[in-house]
């Protein structure tokens, strides 16, 4: 029974913490050396549920600066097929989450909120990727993971 309630409170104790539920593994999925950010974390803040907002945080060194109009393109794809798209002004992203465009190149976190549409399907392991096209029109960072939106953690 202790063994129970230890294991219990363990839970509890993370539910309660503000970590990711999913340790999902972000990849680059742009060409070396085409970004104007080199990504040294990529993480979703909070669960993944749809219809409600996470964070998402991208840490790396920024090679140019990061101007509007840049643009954020999430995508979802399901055994080859798209089965979600969105896309957002990225520097409104950024403003709305108190750093506007344009940021100076160097070392940056970028933190964000997205708000993830009722219509991603849950219990779907699909590839998610974010890529953000910066008003230079280069790519600023893309990164992929394998995602699942689970209601029972939301």
């Amino acid at each position: 029974m202790k063994f129970l309630a230890v294991i219990t409170t363990v839970i509890a104790t993370a539910a309660a913490l503000d970590y990711p539920v999913f340790p999902f593994v972000w990849k680059s999925c742009a060409t070396p050396g085409t970004t104007d950010q080199t990504v040294t974390n990529f993480t979703l803040k909070q669960s993944f549920c749809p219809g409600k907002n996470y964070t998402v945080i991208v840490t790396g060194p920024v090679t140019g600066d990061i101007v509007a109009p840049s643009k954020l393109w999430i995508s979802g794809k399901f055994l080859g097929r798209v089965i979600y798209t969105d896309n957002h002004d990225f520097c409104a992203l950024l403003a709305a989450a108190g750093t506007p465009c344009p940021l100076a190149a160097g070392t940056a976190a970028l933190t964000f909120d997205v708000l993830l549409k009722p219509s991603w399907p849950t219990g779907v392991n699909a590839q998610f990727s974010y890529q953000v096209i910066n008003g230079n029109n280069r790519i600023l960072f893309c990164q992929a993971a394998t995602t699942m939106a689970d209601n029972r953690f939301c």
